[in-house]
């Protein structure tokens, strides 16, 4: 190592060891102070320690002192436990005895509520029961039917006004008597009295109806057929308090019932049995000791012809008397019953067939008699006899029924044939005009036929039904027939049906049945506006379009109540005019030419 540094390194140690000595002094300086510190802190602590030794002395004191407070306090805490105790019991009590006050004041205030409402309710009920007391009086008075109350002695506490009707008594009358003096009843069929309904009512306790068959005797001694019924009025403890009856006049019902079992058994419109009964009676009738049995069937002839010329009221008389002429001639014990629309049958009970035939002729000349609308009723009768006893009553009615068509067969094609000669006499015994304009229709077509060529008996044939066209006007109303002016719109339909009438009565014979048709049609025109069915050109009759032609000429020239009544010339014209429309136009011209300018 050189010299410099050696210097250096020399000077390096001196710097450090410089500066080693001042931090020693530095520290031995600090040292003293600590030292010093030391001293003033250990005189320090010396006096904390005596301070502490006196404070010590004085907390020993005053710990005894507070042991001894602590015990008194421990005392006061265990009386105040005590007494807290007493106290929390005491509450407890309080605290029960208020609950209980509480629950007394809300029962007493509940019962004050109740009481209040019960006061309340009751008035209600007080004013409904009044109420309810004037609705039942009031509806008890006005009712339909006789009400009587009478109290547990049967004295009569009320009667309405039904009941003051039917019993011919006043409600002032009948206060505190006997019910059974008003409610005088008796049996209707043994004219005894009747049974005691009102004390069997309050024995039973139960309702109790009374017979159909009692009278109750009114006031004034009248009898009244009643239907009734009595009840108990019963407490709450189903003890008998009184009685209540309740009743009706039943007379005319009793009346209507009579009358709907007489129209059930009757015919209503003869008064005869019907068939039902005729059923009923005749199996009653069929036994050994009302032998020999007869029944008598019969049917009355041209009944729908009469219906049909003069309506259903003449074919009603017809029957009627029919029914009058049957009764008179058979005896009273005989069944007489109207089993169908114009059929009758009789029952003869011990009646051998000489006794049935002498009772048929008495019926003949009873009926021989009898006339509608100027027409002899006629009836065809047939019978048969039963004998033995094995012999089977509805066979019986099959021979007599088999009898009575034979007879009826010849006997009604008369009768019809009878009928229509009478119904064209009444008809113009009804109308001299009718029975001119139809004679005038009559010759007419007799003269066309001729010039159209027909046989003879074509000519005969359409002649009469010229004759006959009009019959059916013994269906229209006189006050239709003869007005004077025109006709309304009914009227005119009305007048219209004489086609069809006369089609119906003229083909209830055969003899009849062909001109029937052309009268049916001789108001058909050729332009098919005619009526009754609206037929056209061909499709009508030529004998009716040879009438159509007859009868407007013949109306159109003769005096009639309704329309003008024109020159032959001026209807001819008429013709001409409609020629094509409601004529034919061959019929027409052979009619104009060859016929009315030769009259």
């Amino acid at each position: 190592m050189d010299n410099n540094n050696c210097k250096k390194k020399i000077d390096e140690l001196a710097a450090e060891l410089e500066l080693a000595n001042k931090d020693l002094l530095f520290q031995n300086e600090e040292k003293a102070k600590r030292a010093a510190e030391l001293e003033l802190a250990n005189k320090e602590l010396s006096y904390q320690n005596e301070e502490k030794a006196k404070r010590a002395a004085e907390l020993e004191l005053a710990n005894k002192e507070l042991s001894y407070q602590n015990e008194e306090k421990a005392k006061r805490a265990a009386e105040l436990e005590l007494a807290n105790k007493e106290l929390l019991l005491q509450n407890e009590e309080k605290a029960k005895r208020a609950a209980e006050l509480e629950l007394a004041n809300k029962e007493l205030l509940f019962q004050n509520e109740e009481k209040a409402k019960r006061a309340a309710e009751l008035l209600v009920l007080k004013d409904v029961l009044y109420i309810e007391k004037q609705f039942l009086e009031k509806t008890m008075m006005s009712i339909g039917d006789a009400v009587i109350s009478a109290d547990i002695n049967s004295n009569i506490i009320f009667l309405n006004r039904a009941a003051e009707e039917v019993t011919g008594w006043t409600f002032v009358e009948t206060m505190g008597i006997s019910i059974y003096e008003v409610f005088n009843v008796i049996d209707g069929s043994t004219r005894k009295k009747a049974e005691d309904i009102i004390k069997k009512v309050m024995i039973s306790k139960n309702t109790q109806v009374m017979t159909d068959n009692t009278l109750l005797i009114t006031k004034d001694k009248k009898e009244i057929w009643i239907e009734d019924s009595a009840a108990p009025i019963l407490d709450e403890k189903n003890v008998v308090l009184g009685v209540v009856v309740i009743f009706r006049d039943v007379t005319e019902k009793l009346k209507q019932l009579k009358k709907i079992k007489y129209l059930s058994l009757h015919d209503k419109l003869t008064g005869l049995y019907n068939r039902r009964f005729y059923e009923e009676e005749l199996k009653l009738i069929d036994t050994k000791r009302n032998l020999p049995i007869s029944l008598i069937m019969g049917d009355v002839n041209g009944l729908k012809l009469i219906n049909d010329s003069f309506g259903h009221n003449a074919g009603d008389q017809a029957l009627v008397k029919t029914a009058k002429a049957i009764k008179k001639g058979c005896r009273s014990d005989d069944v007489i019953a109207r089993i169908g629309g114009d059929e009758f049958i009789i029952i003869l009970t011990k009646s051998d067939s000489k006794e049935t035939q002498e009772i048929i002729e008495r019926i003949q000349s009873n009926m021989a008699l009898e006339f509608v609308e100027g027409i002899n009723v006629s009836v065809s009768f047939g019978y048969c006899t039963k004998s033995e006893y094995k012999q089977s009553i509805m066979k019986l009615f099959k021979v007599a029924e088999d009898s009575m068509y034979k007879h009826k067969l010849y006997e009604s094609t008369s009768m019809r044939s009878k009928t229509i000669g009478m119904i064209s006499s009444t008809l113009f015994a009804k109308s001299s005009r009718e029975q001119i304009h139809s004679k005038r229709v009559s010759d007419l077509c007799e003269a066309i036929c001729i010039k159209m060529g027909f046989e003879d008996d074509v000519v005969e044939r359409i002649k009469l039904a010229g004759l006959m066209h009009d019959i059916g006007k013994i269906g229209v109303k006189d006050e239709i027939l003869n007005k004077m002016g025109g006709f309304s719109n009914q009227e005119y339909e009305l007048m219209k049906r004489h086609a069809e009438i006369g089609y119906r009565i003229l083909s209830s014979l055969n003899d009849f049945s062909e001109i029937a048709e052309y009268v049916l049609e001789h108001h058909e025109n050729w332009d098919g506006t005619g009526y009754p069915q609206g037929l056209k050109g061909e499709e009508i009759k030529i004998e009716a379009r040879i009438i159509r032609v007859a009868d407007s000429y013949a109306a159109r020239t003769n005096q009639r109540p309704y329309g003008t009544v024109l020159s032959s010339d001026e209807a001819i014209l008429e013709i001409k005019r409609c020629c094509g429309t409601q004529f034919e136009p061959n019929i027409a011209r052979i009619f104009i030419e060859e016929v009315v300018n030769k009259i």
